[in-house]
């Protein structure tokens, strides 16, 4: 959606260009290698500002447990795919 903005301090009108996900997404599958990367890392960068702090070592000592838990086939993993549709509908 498209639409015409007043700036409140200034009083100058912009125009505004507001794009679904989808057009967002579509967009930048059609960056270049390079600024897909760059974006992509600023994109993983502001989730990991929005998520509470973790310890390292404890950090580290949950990843040793997982992966132990796997190895003993007390638990399964799940694909790429499953942890993704997961995170979506958590998501709405």
């Amino acid at each position: 959606m498209n639409r015409w903005r007043v700036d409140v301090d200034t009083g100058k009108s912009y125009y505004t260009l507001i794009m679904s996900r989808e057009q967002i997404t579509r967009a930048a599958l059609e960056l270049p290698l390079n600024e897909r990367v760059d974006l992509a890392e600023q994109l993983w960068q502001s989730i990991e500002e929005g998520l509470p702090a973790v310890e390292e070592r404890e950090a580290i000592e949950t990843a040793r447990r997982r992966d132990a838990e796997l190895d003993s086939g007390a638990v399964s993993g799940r694909t790429h795919d499953q942890v993704m549709e997961s995170i979506r509908r958590a998501l709405g």
